[in-house]
């Protein structure tokens, strides 16, 4: 399986955090991913890492993850020829 590029050094950088700082259990319940797929995915560098916030507390800046779904959604839709909605024109 190919790697895919990461895309950590977006987040940060060219990204600002802004919004609200998701927890944890909120990006699992946005994204629909586990806990620890999501953990895997930030170790790979293709998702986007939790800021610590405290000894025991982290969060994700909602704009980051907003991002991140953007880019899947473009990847998506840039790779898939999709049909149009309703099949074929009649004449």
């Amino acid at each position: 399986m190919a790697r895919k590029e990461p895309l950590a050094p977006l987040f940060g950088k060219r990204i600002a955090p802004s919004g609200r700082m998701l927890r944890p259990a909120e990006v699992v319940e946005r994204t629909g991913l586990s806990r620890s797929q999501i953990y895997q995915m930030i170790k790979d560098g293709v998702f986007p890492p939790f800021i610590k916030l405290s000894e025991r507390a982290s969060a994700m800046p909602e704009a980051w993850l907003d991002a991140f779904i953007a880019l899947r959604v473009e990847s998506t839709t840039s790779t898939n020829e999709t049909p149009a909605l309703g099949g074929q024109k009649h004449a």
